[in-house]
C-alpha cells in the first residue's frame, strides 16, 4: 500500500499482484508438511536404532551420531536460520517418485515462510511449468531438483539446486528444504493404524485426480460423522478439492486439513516407544523412504515446539496466472509454460512474495470495511480502497463531514483482528479503536483515511 514505490518497484493494483487464487493443478496438500514436522521432531528421540533412516533422511553433511548429540544437549532449541529476523523459510517439494514418468521432476514447489513471533505459516505455490533460465540453458523450473538430484543420487544436492533457483525468484534466503511423495503420507497413516476423524459436513468429490491415468477416479463421498481413515482415504479427504458448495472451497480444505494433522498427531502421542517398537521402525523405514531434509533433528524439534499450538495458522498464496503476473507462452521448441507477463518485472514477482503475509490475512477474514476520506487525495484514496477489494475486502463508501486528518484512524465495529493488524501496519496507525458512542455502522471496521 506504499505511496511511493521505488523506480525498481512500479506501483502495481491488486487485481495485478493479488487476486483471488484458483488453483488448477495438482498439488501435495500442506496437510503434508506440517505432518512431515511433527513426525520428524518424534522420531528424532530414537537414536542407534534410527541411525540408518536418519542418515537418510538427515541430508546435511554433519554426522547423524553429531546431530543426535546436538539434539541431546540443546533440549530441541537449536535456532533456524531466519528466526532472529522475523522470517524463516522452507522450500517445499513434492515429486511422484519411483515409478513415475521424470519421477524427481517436482509437481509441487511451495516456499512455506514462518513468523515465529506471531505462529503464522505462509505457503505460497509456485507453478512447475514457470519458465527459468538456468546456467545450462532455459527450461521449467521444476527441473532444479531432478537435475540436482540425478547428478550423483543425492538429495540434498537436489535440495540445494532447487533452493538457490527459487531464492533467485523470490529475492529471499531460502536455507531449508523438505521433500516428500504421496505414498509416503499414505503409508505413514497405515502404519500409524489409520485416523479417526470426525467428518463435519457430507460432500462427493468427482473430479478427483487418478495419478496412474491422469484421469479422474469415480465420485468420491464422504458423509458426515466420525469415519476411521486409512491412508488412501485421508489423502483423498484432504486433497479434495472439486466439490460442489462450500466443501470445494479453499476454506473448507484447510479446515480438512487441519482435521487430519489433529488426529496424525494425536497417534503419534499415542505411539510407546517400547511396546509400539515395531510400528516405530516401520515408520522410520517409510521416512527414510520418501521424506527428506537438510533441517537438523534439533532444529525439527524447536520448530515443532513452536508450532505446536492451537494458535498457529496457515495462509496460503499462489503464484498462478490468476495473479496478473504469469502469463501462458510456447517455448522455442513448442513447449508449453508459463512466464512473466508483458511489463511485470523480476522486481515485481519479488514483490508479490514479500506482501504475502498482509494479503493473505485479508483474504482469510473477508472483512466489510466503509472507508472515508478525510483529507488524502482521491487518486491515493481509490488506491488503497482498490487494493483492499482485490485482496478480498467489501469497501463501501462513507461521507466524512469532519476535519482533515494528518493521521487515518481505524474503528472496530467486530474483531477482524489480522486485518486490522495489515492496516495499522501500512498506514501508519498506531491502533484499531472502539466504536465511539452513537456511531452506526453496518461493517466490520471503520476506515478513515488522513493525508498520510
Amino acid at each position: 500500500m506504499n505511496q511511493n514505490p521505488s523506480p525498481e518497484q512500479p506501483p502495481r493494483n491488486f487485481e495485478e499482484r493479488f487476486s483471488p487464487k484458483n488453483i488448477k493443478r495438482r498439488r501435495i496438500p500442506k496437510i503434508f508438511w506440517i505432518s512431515l514436522i511433527i513426525l520428524l521432531a518424534a522420531i528424532s528421540f530414537v537414536f542407534v536404532r534410527a541411525y540408518n533412516a536418519g542418515s537418510q533422511i538427515f541430508t546435511s553433511k554433519v554426522s547423524f551420531f553429531k546431530k543426535m548429540e546436538e539434539l541431546v544437549f540443546s533440549g530441541g532449541t537449536t535456532p533456524l536460520q531466519g528466526e532472529s529476523s522475523g522470517r524463516i523459510n522452507i522450500l517445499l517439494l513434492g515429486y511422484g517418485g519411483a515409478g513415475h514418468d521424470g519421477p524427481y521432476l517436482t509437481d509441487t514447489m511451495i516456499l512455506a515462510s514462518i513468523k515465529p513471533d506471531t505462529k503464522q505459516i505462509l505457503l505460497v505455490s509456485i507453478p512447475r511449468d514457470y519458465w527459468w533460465q538456468f546456467a545450462r540453458g532455459p527450461r521449467k523450473i521444476n527441473s532444479a531438483f531432478s537435475e540436482g538430484y540425478t547428478q550423483n543420487g543425492n538429495f540434498d544436492q537436489g535440495g540445494q539446486e532447487a533452493r538457490q533457483v527459487v531464492s533467485q525468484l523470490t529475492g529471499m534466503d531460502i536455507p531449508y528444504y523438505a521433500s516428500l511423495d504421496f505414498q509416503g503420507f499414505v503409508k505413514a497413516v497405515d502404519a500409524v493404524g489409520g485416523l479417526d476423524i470426525n467428518v463435519p459436513d457430507t460432500f462427493t468429490d468427482s473430479l478427483y485426480p487418478n495419478d496412474a491415468t491422469n484421469g479422474y477416479l469415480p465420485p468420491i463421498t464422504f458423509s458426515k460423522g466420525p469415519e476411521h481413515m486409512d491412508g488412501q482415504r485421508a489423502l483423498e479427504f484432504a486433497r479434495s478439492r472439486h466439490a460442489p458448495g462450500i466443501e470445494g472451497s479453499d476454506f473448507a480444505r484447510s479446515k480438512r486439513q487441519e482435521l487430519v494433522l489433529q488426529a496424525f498427531k494425536e497417534k503419534l502421542r499415542q505411539l510407546n516407544w517400547l511396546t509400539d517398537s515395531g510400528k516405530i521402525n516401520n515408520l522410520l523405514n517409510i521416512v527414510a523412504d520418501h521424506f527428506h531434509t537438510n533441517i537438523d533433528p534439533s532444529q525439527i524439534l524447536h520448530l515443532e515446539k513452536m508450532l505446536n499450538s492451537k494458535n498457529t495458522q496457515i495462509l496460503t498464496e499462489t503464484l498462478d496466472q490468476d495473479s496478473g503476473l504469469i502469463c501462458p507462452g510456447t517455448a522455442s521448441d513448442g513447449e508449453w509454460m508459463l512466464h512473466n507477463c508483458d511489463g511485470i518485472s523480476d522486481a515485481q514477482i519479488k514483490q508479490f512474495f514479500n506482501d504475502g503475509f498482509a494479503i493473505a490475512q485479508i483474504k482469510s477474514e473477508e472483512p466489510s470495511i466503509i472507508m472515508e476520506n478525510a483529507g488524502i487525495g482521491d487518486a491515493a484514496f481509490n488506491t488503497i480502497k482498490t487494493q483492499l477489494e482485490e485482496a478480498g475486502a467489501h469497501v463501501y463508501l462513507g461521507a466524512y463531514n469532519g476535519i482533515k486528518l494528518d493521521q487515518s484512524v481505524l474503528y472496530e465495529i467486530n474483531p477482524k483482528p489480522l486485518t486490522e493488524k495489515v492496516l495499522e501496519s501500512e498506514l501508519n496507525i498506531s491502533s484499531a479503536q472502539p466504536k465511539p458512542d452513537g456511531m452506526v455502522a453496518h461493517s466490520d471496521l471503520v476506515l478513515i483515511v488522513g493525508n498520510q
